[in-house]
């Protein structure tokens, strides 16, 4: 009888390719995805723990599993992004916990799984992705070293590790034959990206990626400000394939809080940056994530990050009130901002981000773009321009995972409307 899995991806881009891959193991055993959590015999669980609300989910669920797991028709596996502390609560809940790096180790606890002994991420997803096949959610590095101090990361994927640049190309030789029309490269920074004992540094590595031949578009996430170099920017402007999109995170725009997030510039330093890149692209979107209500964040230097939100003129901002997350530094700070102050907060800097959003989009109307359709829904279709802005039209869901010339006809903060003038030759 063939054996049926459900994956539950939480969080992050990254987990997401991590769920490519465990996809791959399973389905070269013999194993069927399936879409409905209360049919399988094995759930397998990527997990995030950035937010105490993910953990909280996650709990919640593995209880409504626990008696099928008794009764011995159900095997449950947590992976991804676990830390240490967090473990406890889950040991009871769930058959395995596995770090995602030992990913290997599921030869031993399903018989049935065939997997060469060796780091997971050798293997090659053989399709381009589990969600949307035209799009290859590609890791180039694993685990961070810079301790952000609100930030968990280094303790669930531990120091970051670059993948051998080998590797990542044949992937993305592979994904683009494989039919991939957007290529993201993911990393927890990817611009510290450096082979061990190889000659790739990340612009390097994007370079020789785009040198790769084929209709496809080229992303990366997530850039740390203290590591984006004038190399990396000039090999964005150099490229034939490279997205007009950088995301860079601020976090804030006082440098005392920056300082206390361990993050290592200044807010001069972000703005020197985008000056500098708008200046080598002046096409190019740009998006950020910001916390607001950091320990011992004051109004002055929340006022701080309001101007620089402002001088930015961004395309998209995350914006997130301050959560503790047990684990981290910060955690030890008191966390001394009221939620009402923190709402506050979050809403002026969004009223901030939709004047400048709203205005950027306008530029838009009346200009042809070329989408990738990745979305439909009753009549219509949805894509990303290479600029990340979102797009709706009247379509067709034969037209996802194509390249979609439309003209924009109209502008809100977060999207954008247009109609169709064309449509590539692929075949689906």
């Amino acid at each position: 009888m063939v054996k049926r899995y459900y994956l539950w991806v939480l969080g992050c881009q990254m987990n997401g390719a991590d769920a490519n891959r465990i996809a791959e193991v399973l389905a070269r055993s013999g194993w069927r995805r399936i879409d409905r959590e209360i049919d399988a015999d094995l759930i397998i669980v990527v997990a995030c723990s950035i937010k105490q609300t993910v953990i909280n989910s996650m709990v919640g669920k593995a209880y409504e599993w626990r008696e099928r797991r008794q009764a011995g028709k159900l095997k449950a596996i947590l992976t991804g992004c676990v830390l240490d502390q967090d473990q406890g609560q889950f040991r009871l809940l769930f058959d395995e916990i596995l770090p995602i790096g030992e990913i290997s180790r599921l030869t031993e606890l399903l018989p049935a799984i065939n997997l060469s002994a060796g780091d997971y991420k050798t293997v090659l997803p053989v399709s381009a992705g589990l969600a949307a096949p035209w799009r290859a959610l590609i890791p180039i590095s694993n685990g961070c070293s810079n301790y952000c101090s609100y930030c968990v990361v280094p303790y669930t994927r531990g120091p970051e590790k670059s993948r051998p640049a080998d590797l990542i190309l044949a992937e993305c030789r592979q994904a683009i034959a494989n039919g991939a029309r957007e290529i993201i490269l993911l990393g927890q920074n990817v611009n510290s990206y450096h082979e061990v004992g190889g000659g790739f540094d990340f612009p390097a590595l994007l370079s020789a990626i785009d040198g790769l031949e084929g209709d496809y578009r080229l992303r990366f996430v997530s850039s740390h400000p203290k590591d984006l170099s004038e190399e990396l920017l000039q090999a964005m402007a150099a490229s034939r394939h490279t997205a007009p999109h950088l995301h860079l995170a601020l976090q804030a725009g006082d440098n005392e809080i920056l300082s206390r997030m361990n993050r290592r510039y200044t807010a001069e330093h972000f703005l020197a940056l985008v000056k500098r890149a708008r200046d080598l692209m002046p096409d190019l979107a740009l998006s950020t994530d910001i916390i607001v209500g950091f320990p011992g964040e004051t109004e002055q230097q929340f006022l701080k990050t309001a101007a620089v939100l402002e001088e930015l003129a961004l395309d998209m901002a995350y914006i997130s009130p301050y959560s503790r997350r047990v684990g981290t530094a910060a955690a030890e700070l008191a966390d001394d901002v009221p939620p009402a102050e923190k709402k506050a907060r979050v809403k002026k800097l969004n009223d901030i981000l939709r004047r400048t959003a709203l205005a950027n989009n306008l530029k838009y109307v009346g200009r042809m773009e070329r989408l990738l359709v990745d979305g439909y829904k009753q009549g219509r279709c949805f894509g990303q321009t290479g600029s990340h802005k979102a797009v709706a039209f009247a379509g067709s869901p034969d037209w996802l995972g194509r390249f979609a010339e439309v003209k924009i006809t109209s502008a809100r903060p977060f999207s954008l409307g247009g109609v169709l003038v064309g449509l590539d030759n692929r075949s689906n």
